[in-house]
């Protein structure tokens, strides 16, 4: 079995001024995977009863991103946060609403709990 460890690292972060404040937006990512990767025989079944079969491969799951955006002229603010490892996933996202609270959201989601979120609202600190 071939080893694959695969690690994209990117961080971009771009700031434009304005009349007195700061606008950015920032990206981070690594993975998509690690461990070991398998070889697998794949059947592709395009309905005619003719099934091509290819080669595939498979490893598992293991990256991680976070996004978000900050504009003080338009008041966007916002920020996305997720990381994986094999079949749990984990996350958060914060969402600047027009009534002036962040609405943060929480997930994650596993193959014994499955979906799981909660929701919950802040006053943004001046």
């Amino acid at each position: 079995m071939n080893s694959v460890f695969l690690l994209i690292a990117s961080s971009i972060l771009h700031e434009m001024a304005t009349a007195d404040e700061k606008s950015f937006s920032f990206f981070k990512f690594w993975g998509p995977v690690s461990g070991k990767s398998q070889q697998i025989l794949v059947s592709d079944d395009h309905g005619d009863n003719f099934a091509e079969q290819r080669i595939d491969y498979v490893a598992r799951p293991d990256y991680f991103f976070h996004y978000g955006v900050e504009d003080s002229e338009t008041g966007n603010s916002q920020g996305h946060e997720q990381r994986r490892n094999g079949d749990i996933v984990e996350g958060e996202y914060r969402v600047l609403q027009d009534d002036g609270l962040v609405r943060i959201v929480r997930y994650s989601a596993d193959p014994d709990k499955g979906f799981q979120a909660s929701v919950e609202y802040a006053k943004i600190k001046h």
